[in-house]
């Protein structure tokens, strides 16, 4: 399974890296160093991104789809938002995609709107939409009409919103729909719905992935209408040192601590639970402590990989 899901990771980066060289031999030529740099970023991606994806289905989805049965079975409405948002934030935050945005848009700003921030953010949109999904299910609520009333706040939003927040805004949707939450919103629906039953099922668990992505764009929007800024500036916060090595060793620390404090609130979330609710046996359990191991290990050599 893992060979696979690297071969098909290294086909997408292997597809940008020869646009970037038929460039550089052709019209935008790099330095030297930059070019070395890049390549070696391009295996260490195709290298990270395969053992995130791996370690993802191996320990993330599961943990998905437990927590689906137990809010199900919870029938509780309390639990089910409280849990709903924060598995929702937990997962957004977790999100490569988000991570790297969120530190884009903190370059483009000029640090006026800071990556924590726009993370968080984006984060709670995405938990407030992945509850709102949960109860849709629960109650057995028609998927149109939620959508219809979740745009009409977002369009009315927008109409107050700068230019620059509705960019950010639906960059936001597109990246917390990622390699991570996806799967994972896919399986928490599931397993809520799975549990409800009905006729629609399958439907329900596919449309929590539109409904989610809906969150990060309200979110987004609604703090440029509070948050008036103006006048933004781009800064280069990337500019490291000279060298093919020392830009990825200079960053790996700061990665590899981000990559700790990303996954640990899920892994604590997973203990407890475990601990009283879902009891698993020791293959299990460890099937999916390897997962998020494989996960963080992953993570972080992707994310060293992008910013180096």
């Amino acid at each position: 399974m893992f060979i696979k899901q690297l071969k098909e990771v290294s086909l997408s980066v292997f597809s940008i890296t020869l646009i970037v060289l038929i460039l550089h031999f052709t019209i935008a030529p790099l330095e030297n160093e930059t070019l070395l740099r890049f390549l070696l970023g391009a295996v260490i991606i195709s290298l990270g991104l395969g053992i995130f994806l791996f370690g993802a289905n191996l320990g993330i989805t599961p943990i998905g789809s437990l927590m689906g049965e137990t809010i199900a079975k919870s029938n509780k409405v309390l639990v089910v938002g409280i849990l709903g948002f924060l598995l929702g934030f937990m997962i957004s935050a977790a999100e490569p995609d988000l991570q790297i945005l969120a530190r884009q848009v903190d370059m483009a700003s000029g640090g006026k709107i800071s990556g924590l921030l726009f993370l968080v953010v984006v984060s709670a949109g995405l938990g407030l939409m992945v509850a709102i999904g949960l109860f849709r299910i629960l109650f057995e609520k028609p998927l149109n009409k939620l959508f219809t009333i979740v745009y009409v706040f977002i369009f009315f939003v927008a109409l107050m919103a700068s230019e620059e927040f509705l960019a950010f805004s639906v960059d936001a949707s597109g990246a917390t729909t990622g390699s991570m939450s996806t799967p994972f919103i896919l399986a928490l629906g599931y397993g809520v719905s799975h549990l409800k039953g009905g006729k629609t099922v399958e439907e329900d668990s596919f449309g929590m992935v539109g409904l989610a992505s809906a969150g990060p764009i309200f979110a987004i929007l609604l703090m440029g209408v509070l948050k008036k800024i103006t006048n933004l500036q781009a800064v280069d916060e990337f500019h490291l040192n000279s060298g093919i090595l020392s830009p990825y060793l200079r960053i790996l620390p700061q990665f590899l601590k981000e990559s700790v404090f990303t996954l640990l609130p899920l892994l604590i979330l997973f203990i407890v639970f475990n601990f009283a609710k879902f009891k698993l046996n020791k293959r299990s359990r460890n099937s999916i402590y390897k997962g998020l191991l494989f996960t963080f290990v992953g993570l972080t050599l992707f994310m060293v990989g992008v910013n180096a």
